[in-house]
């Protein structure tokens, strides 16, 4: 009978310090997770951020380029300003369907697109931003008045 009763004492001192060990454990891994979760966040603005940087560098090449033709074309200021016109009106125009004017955004990402293309990506379930793969809803895409 007294071995029992050790015994008995035995495994419920084993089993509080393996409850502790759990606890222990379980904190440890609450704080891994905050840790993750905190860098993923950073991580993903930090590739927003290169992103958009690498936008502005590809547009700062395309002008670079233009200015060099023009040089070595020794173009005239009226096809100078023809190629800025036809360059603001593709600036213009939905990078989606090429087509229409663009005269909605993306309040996730504030990327530009006609109304029609974002509607029709909601309506066929398609609800992401063509161009940075960022998930939208309904309450998502708004109409823009120039």
């Amino acid at each position: 009978m007294e071995m029992h009763k050790r015994k008995a004492i035995e495994s419920a001192q084993s089993a509080a310090d393996l409850k502790l060990h759990l606890e222990k454990y379980h904190s440890q891994m609450k704080e891994a997770q905050q840790v993750v979760a905190e860098k993923t966040s950073s991580l993903e603005a930090e590739a927003y951020k290169t992103k958009r940087l690498q936008e502005e560098i590809a547009q700062l090449k395309r002008k670079a380029e233009r200015m060099k033709k023009m040089e070595m074309a020794g173009t005239t200021l009226d096809e100078v300003m023809m190629e800025e016109i036809r360059e603001y009106k593709e600036t213009l125009t939905c990078p989606s369907c090429k087509v229409k004017r663009k005269d909605s955004v993306l309040s996730k990402c504030f990327h530009v697109f006609c109304y029609d293309c974002l509607k029709t990506r909601y309506e066929t379930r398609q609800r992401k931003c063509p161009k940075c793969n960022c998930a939208f809803g309904a309450n998502d895409y708004h109409r823009l008045y120039f």
